[in-house]
């Protein structure tokens, strides 16, 4: 009698296990809770919820944007875009033009840097950190830039008042945006491309689309 009821209360256990072995297993998921626009497979990062123009898309796969501040990342993105903008028109027009009579000319962008003396690379890079201490008003860390509520990339400069047109300054601050970082990656590009070829931009194209 005793075996028999050790039996029943088995099989009546065992239905209830499987029940709740179920109701574990069901409840897995493999999706992100909340997942980064332009990597689903990533949970999103403060960048995506930042509201900036640009920002919405996510791409943050380090996380840069959890741990400093958003507009300071902005800020930098943007000046960056606008060097490699125009780093990218003066690489191609280095190799077809120069200044007349000046000794260290070369149509190679990397031979003509390398010809200018450091006492000439270190104004210019004295001049680019002064640039950078005034050209916000000596406010150029992450704690005081944008304590004046001054957008990011903002540094008033804008001689032909586009922005007073509120649907035109959005849209070129966004066409700004993505040039800029279309620039960067140009501009990566380009100079690689020098390295490997050990010739100018378009003197290497022959070369390099050359039937094998």
């Amino acid at each position: 009698m005793l075996a028999l009821s050790a039996a029943s209360v088995g099989f009546s256990a065992a239905p209830a296990a499987q029940a709740l072995q179920a109701s574990r297993c069901s409840g897995v998921s493999m999706t992100v809770s909340k997942p980064m626009a332009a990597m689903p497979f990533l949970t999103a990062a403060s960048c995506q919820s930042s509201g900036l123009a640009g920002a919405e898309t996510g791409f943050d796969p380090l996380y840069f944007s959890d741990f400093l501040d958003i507009k300071w990342l902005r800020e930098a993105e943007l000046k960056h875009g606008r060097i490699c903008m125009l780093a990218t028109v003066g690489y191609i027009v280095q190799e077809f033009v120069g200044l007349p009579g000046y000794p260290g000319y070369s149509a190679n962008p990397v031979e003509a840097f390398s010809s200018v003396p450091p006492e000439g690379l270190l104004q210019v890079l004295v001049f680019m950190g002064w640039l950078e201490v005034i050209g916000n008003k000596g406010k150029y860390s992450m704690m005081n830039m944008f304590e004046d509520g001054r957008a990011p990339g903002d540094l008033g400069f804008d001689p032909l008042k586009f922005g007073d047109n509120t649907e035109t300054r959005a849209r070129l601050e966004m066409a700004e945006l993505k040039n800029g970082r279309l620039a960067m990656l140009a501009f990566s590009g380009m100079i690689h491309q020098t390295f490997v070829t050990g010739k100018p931009l378009f003197a290497s194209l022959g070369e390099i689309f050359a039937a094998p």
